[in-house]
């Protein structure tokens, strides 16, 4: 096992080589919600199986050796109905640092615990609009906005390290502009941070992405106005021109990959039908170079998801000084029982 500051290092020395940094993890495809901007709840997906524990030490393992310390982010589906997600963080946290993203439905104080002690170093719960009701129809499901922003109080009241932090994520999308604000003030309340990542209808079937060519603007005046809104400043920065031209190249290959419950590794999750192997079974030799390749001959603009546009953002980005600063915003330690 890495202690932090070890695992820290390794990681910092990958990402001044532009290397590999960050994994998208589906551990299942199940999920108890019907989100207009996921397919993942639709019959196509709901039988397929799921990673165990034990597949998840394997490919802890591989990806350790082969790589060294990925930021893992953990999602499905929702990760929190497979019942072994607590050995799954702890397999990943020996080397790595696993994030999750959730829906805040399962979230307990016994469960809460239970990550945090696992090792989980950040948990983000969805929240897209200010009114309950319009959340609630997103996500197909009554009662899905009073659960989340239960699960945000419910999982800052039980952190165990003062590293380990707790965000509410907004999906920006066509209809939700105007909620960011009172959203940012109602993550104030709680005591939580801010953050949000840019819609990619790839796997939804709302309106394609947002029409405004004011978002940027709109979005840095935010930030400006309101310290716990946290994200990267370069991020946000691009939105308008991600939606209206899109951004390219896109790194996903080279510093970003994608695996599924099936070990399918492939470089988006929007993706999954152009595999470059399957880490459970094939050489990670192999795999990178598969990988490599795909980053070196697509032209993939479709999305500026958190997921790609930070690190982009972060290794590539103008202003690195400030996007660093705002990254130590986003990642810097919270004595615990004390809000952000």
């Amino acid at each position: 096992m890495f202690d932090e500051t070890g695992k820290r290092l390794r990681y910092l020395r990958s990402f001044l080589r532009q290397d590999l940094v960050h994994l998208n993890l589906q551990i299942l495809y199940q999920c108890n919600f019907k989100c207009q901007i996921c397919d993942f709840w639709k019959e196509t997906y709901r039988q397929m199986p799921r990673l165990s524990a034990a597949q998840v030490e394997v490919i802890s393992n591989k990806l350790a050796q082969a790589i060294g310390p990925l930021i893992v982010s953990i999602g499905g589906g929702e990760p929190m109905l497979h019942s072994e997600l607590p050995q799954i963080v702890r397999a990943l946290s020996r080397y790595h640092f696993p994030v999750m993203i959730c829906n805040g439905w399962f979230i307990t104080p016994e469960k809460a615990r239970e990550l945090f002690t696992a090792g989980i170093h950040e948990i983000s719960i969805s929240v897209d609009y200010a009114v309950p009701e319009k959340h609630d129809a997103q996500r197909g499901v009554k009662g899905a906005f009073e659960r989340a922003i239960k699960a945000l109080e419910v999982l800052q009241a039980n952190r165990q390290r003062s590293s380990q932090r707790v965000h509410m994520i907004t999906v920006i999308m066509d209809d939700n502009i105007d909620d960011v604000e009172p959203l940012i003030q109602l993550s104030q309340k709680i005591g939580v941070s801010y953050l949000l990542t840019l819609y990619s209808d790839h796997r939804g079937d709302k309106a394609n992405k947002v029409s405004r060519g004011d978002l940027t603007e709109r979005l840095l005046d935010l930030q400006k106005r309101y310290p716990r809104f946290v994200a990267l400043r370069g991020y946000l920065n691009r939105f308008s021109e991600a939606v209206t031209t899109g951004i390219s190249p896109c790194y996903a290959g080279k510093n970003l990959f994608n695996v599924d419950c099936q070990g399918n590794v492939s470089r988006c999750i929007d993706q999954l039908d152009n595999p470059a192997g399957n880490i459970l079974t094939d050489e990670m030799a192999v795999i990178r170079r598969n990988l490599l390749d795909q980053f070196k001959s697509g032209d993939c603009s479709a999305c500026w998801t958190s997921c790609r546009g930070n690190f982009e953002t972060l290794m590539y980005g103008k202003q690195r000084l400030q996007n660093l600063i705002d990254s130590y915003r986003i990642t810097r330690s919270i004595p615990l029982h004390q809000s952000v």
